[in-house]
């Protein structure tokens, strides 16, 4: 059974009487034909105001005055560059990068909840694993050997050994794929053997 729409009455507003419109004559000198488009007086009105706050003019001479029209007018080069300047923001303050980060970091107002940044950060999170630090290179290398940051020598050693028999390329058939993850485990292993890892 097909669910039946029900009609929400909606208050007649001033839109709705067509017999109130109002009408304008085009105040260009001359005109008088019906003013329905409007332009600004100056430029910083509000756009939002009053029908005060604007001319209005018929089709043909609303045209003209937008192609007469410059916003720029008496403004000074170095106000104009500030306006373009500014427009790349929307106009809106805006300050350095990281200043105001910076700052609340240093005076401890951001705390690590998660224990995303280590022990860095406030104290706060948790210790490197097997209490060393490894550099991004390092965490990608173990990345690569599906190995866990606090993996021991012993342990990328044995994981190395089980990578090499999977994909060397003697047990795949000279599979390319199987051949490229070898090159790139041994390119892993040998940075981390090479970087001093303990």
């Amino acid at each position: 059974m097909a669910r039946k729409r029900k009609e929400i009455p909606v208050a007649r507003t001033r839109v709705d009487d067509v017999d109130e419109k109002v009408t304008r004559a085009c105040q260009h000198p001359g005109c008088g034909a019906q003013a329905d488009h409007r332009a600004p007086r100056s430029r910083n009105g509000s756009g939002a105001g009053s029908a005060d706050d604007f001319f209005w003019f018929c089709l043909e001479h609303v045209q003209a005055f937008n192609r007469s029209w410059d916003y720029f007018k008496d403004m000074s080069p170095d106000e104009i560059e500030r306006f373009r300047v500014e427009a790349v923001t929307g106009h809106r303050p805006t300050w350095k990068l990281g200043d105001r980060a910076y700052r609340a970091w240093a005076e401890g107002q951001v705390s690590d909840h998660f224990g995303m940044f280590g022990e860095a950060v406030n104290g706060a999170g948790p210790a490197p694993a097997n209490g060393r630090v490894l550099d991004t290179k390092q965490r990608r290398a173990m990345a690569e050997m599906d190995l866990d940051e606090s993996a021991s020598l012993q342990e990328i050693k044995m994981r190395y050994k089980q990578l090499v028999k999977r994909y060397h390329p003697d047990a795949n058939g000279g599979d390319k794929r199987a051949e490229e993850r070898f090159k790139s485990i041994s390119e892993a292993y040998n940075y981390l053997l090479s970087s001093g890892l303990t």
